[in-house]
Order: structure tokens, then C-alpha cells, then sequence
């Protein structure tokens, strides 16, 4: 099953434009539209570009076709079509959804969700990026440490250290505060990663 044909695809384009638009519209203008309307008035906004492809270069093409044997003319139409429906008929499931949507606004956090993806990525990619950087400069990380009952820390490795004969790791934990912990109450991965990382090992 195609997908869309002729230029079908413009459909969803100019409805997500709708958004696009409004969305940076009201992060250069915050408060401007209540936060509750947000959501509502990009897919209004979305709808309207919808309908406008629908009513210019939407418009079903007609076209007349000639059998070259029987010399008949057949009227052929090839409308722009998203899945089964063409931009007309999703001009007005959209107005449809758009008046459910003033009955019941969503909450902004839907759109902030969409929007803000790449904003976590680009910080999820920065992290790892100064944690790459940091390794390879053989500096502490902070990272999350488990222990062998499955207790959690989240705090970085600044050395080892033995005490009463046994190995222990020195972390500095979120709030800064120094731990000394006996090395053999880790989980095994986090054992590994203490003797990889280990300036004695």
C-alpha cells in the first residue's frame, strides 16, 4: 500500500509546519496563549495549512484520457492522498479533532515532549561527550555504583586505599562528601571497572 501519492505527503508536512510555527512563535513570545491552548492552537494553526493545500495545490487534478484503439475519452482524477483520504476530507477530520480539542485542550507538556527530544539528546550527547573526555584524561567520573545486595550510589572514584588489610575505593558522592567502601562488597562489574580505572592496578 502506497503511503501517499502525488503530493499527498504535503499533508502531515503542513500539519507538523503548524506546530513547528506556533511552537517558536510562543517560546520568542512566552505567556502569550494560556499553556493549557498551546497544543490546541498549533493543531488549529496546522489544520488551517492543511486546508489551504487542500484548496490550492491540493485540488484533485482531472485530467482526459484517450483510448487509441476505441477513441473514447475517459475522465481520470488523481487526487493528492495521505493513506486512504485526500487533503480535502483531512482538512476536515482535523477541523473535526480541532473542535474536540477546544472542548478539551491538552496540556503543553505533550508538545514540550516532542519539541524538547533534541534538546535531552543533545544534553545526553554532551554528557557522554565530557565523560569520554574525562576518561581519556583519566579524571573521576561521577557514575552510578551497585553494590552486591543492589543498593545504589551515584558518586566518582578518586583512588583506592587499604584498610585493615582490605581493598577500599574512595568516592566522593553528589553532595561532596568523602566515602571509603570495601572493594569487595561491589558488583562484579563495578569491581572491574575499579581495577581498570585503578592507578595501582
Amino acid at each position: 500500500m502506497t503511503l501517499w501519492t502525488r503530493a499527498g505527503l504535503m499533508i502531515p508536512i503542513c500539519w507538523i509546519m503548524g506546530f513547528v510555527v506556533f511552537y517558536f512563535a510562543d517560546r520568542a513570545a512566552p505567556g502569550f496563549v494560556p499553556e493549557k491552548w498551546v497544543v490546541t492552537i498549533g493543531h488549529m494553526l496546522g489544520t488551517i495549512f492543511v486546508l489551504l493545500f487542500a484548496m490550492t495545490i491540493g485540488v484533485t487534478a482531472v485530467k482526459e484520457v484517450m483510448d487509441v484503439e476505441t477513441e473514447e475519452k475517459t475522465i481520470v482524477e488523481s487526487p493528492h492522498k495521505f493513506l486512504i483520504f485526500n487533503a480535502m476530507t483531512w482538512g476536515i477530520i482535523l477541523t473535526l479533532v480541532a473542535g474536540w480539542m477546544l472542548y478539551s485542550p491538552p496540556p503543553k507538556s505533550v508538545l514540550d515532549t516532542v519539541f524538547l527530544q533534541k534538546d535531552i539528546l543533545e544534553k545526553k550527547i554532551k554528557e557522554a561527550s565530557k565523560d569520554a573526555k574525562a576518561s581519556v584524561m583519566n579524571e573521576p567520573v561521577m557514575r552510578e555504583w551497585v553494590n552486591s545486595s543492589g543498593k545504589k550510589l551515584t558518586a566518582k572514584m578518586v583512588g583506592t586505599e587499604i584498610v585493615d588489610g582490605k581493598d577500599h575505593v574512595l568516592f566522593i558522592d553528589e553532595a561532596g562528601k568523602s566515602i571509603s567502601y570495601d572493594l569487595e562488597k561491589l558488583s562484579q562489574a563495578d569491581r572491574d571497572y575499579v581495577k581498570s580505572h585503578s592507578k595501582n592496578k
